[in-house]
């Protein structure tokens, strides 16, 4: 689950135990050119209140507005705004895109710490009512789930957190997935370790930070992030990288880089970087071929890492790191789900 949609939900949970009445709107399709795409939420609570974006800014004072009735009568409302010459700045898009959004008032109380307490799941909204369905591990929960006619929709709905968020108007449902979260797995502890987690972690990525060395490895120099004190190869197997894991290796000690690599090299991680000079790196390869290392494995390494705008400095090898992995990400997984 990205960030967001975490921080998201934290926020739901919360007017929830204060005894507020939310509505939730959804981007449910888009036109053109869209700043927000389809799945993103806008969460609205019943003092004004509101957390998420549909629109990027363009419509959501408008939403808002809606969301006075939807809380009041429970009706759903369906939502278009695009560039029509008499809205366009008003209310519209000035991007030149269209937007529909879905608007549902929440009737279930628990309905936002249930999806924090359980990933991957999906979401499944009925358009005429508003009625919710969470789906996980082949379970249902939720008001839909209690209809004597889901059933019969739900045999033809997949419960997968992969699939893209879509609507599908045959059966009177919008799909948003809770993936699992992406993850970034940094091994050593070092200066560009800094910057790298905090705008990974802005990115959406889950970050955790790998180090034997106890003194590189402390709270006031990470805070908030999980911490692991291990040697890489042991704490790799521990932590299972993923296809939805990058693993970065920073340290420039061999001695820790290359366990790093090769536990990485074993795994179907996304995305595997190496910090150090095309000459450093190739001294690397030699290694690693001798500890039997593959060729094939050898170029799944990203090295040098990070994309080349010519920086050096901590912040700019941060930023360069972060836009390959958003790019080989969502190239990789395109017409599949980023979410």
């Amino acid at each position: 689950m990205l960030n967001d949609d975490k921080r998201l939900l934290k926020t739901m949970a919360a007017w929830s135990s204060d005894s507020h009445t939310l509505a939730l709107a959804f981007t449910l399709r888009t036109w053109g050119s869209a700043p927000r795409p389809v799945g993103s939420m806008l969460a609205i609570s019943d003092n004004g209140e509101f957390e998420g974006s549909v629109s990027g800014g363009c419509v959501e004072n408008s939403v808002i507005e809606e969301s006075k009735e939807v809380i009041s009568t429970g009706d759903p409302k369906r939502l278009t705004y695009g560039v029509t010459d008499d809205t366009a700045w008003s209310l519209g898009l000035p991007c030149g895109g269209t937007i529909e959004l879905l608007l549902i008032r929440l009737n279930d109380q628990a309905f936002a710490q249930n999806l924090l307490q359980q990933s991957p799941t999906t979401l499944y909204i009925q358009l005429s009512t508003g009625k919710m369905a969470i789906g996980h591990s082949g379970h249902w929960s939720g008001e839909l789930a209690q209809d004597t006619g889901f059933s019969q929709i739900s045999e033809k709905l997949i419960d997968s957190a992969h699939v893209d968020a879509q609507v599908n108007e045959e059966l009177d449902v919008f799909v948003r997935p809770f993936a699992d979260p992406w993850r970034l797995l940094i091994v050593g502890a070092v200066h560009i370790a800094q910057p790298l987690s905090a705008m990974a972690s802005l990115a959406g990525f889950q970050v955790t930070i790998i180090d034997p060395r106890s003194a590189y490895l402390t709270p006031d120099r990470f805070p908030e992030l999980p911490l692991v004190n291990d040697w890489p190869d042991v704490a790799l197997a521990e932590l299972k990288p993923d296809e939805r894991t990058a693993v970065v290796v920073l340290s420039h000690d061999h001695k820790i880089d290359d366990p790093a690599l090769e536990a990485a090299l074993l795994s179907p991680a996304f995305y595997i970087g190496a910090l150090g000079s095309r000459r450093n790196h190739n001294r690397r390869v030699e290694r690693l071929l001798q500890n039997d290392v593959t060729d094939d494995q050898v170029k799944r390494i990203h090295a040098p890492i990070g994309l080349d705008i010519g920086g050096s400095s901590a912040g700019e090898i941060a930023v360069s790191v972060v836009a390959q992995l958003i790019g080989i990400r969502n190239q990789r997984f395109a017409g599949g789900t980023a979410d």
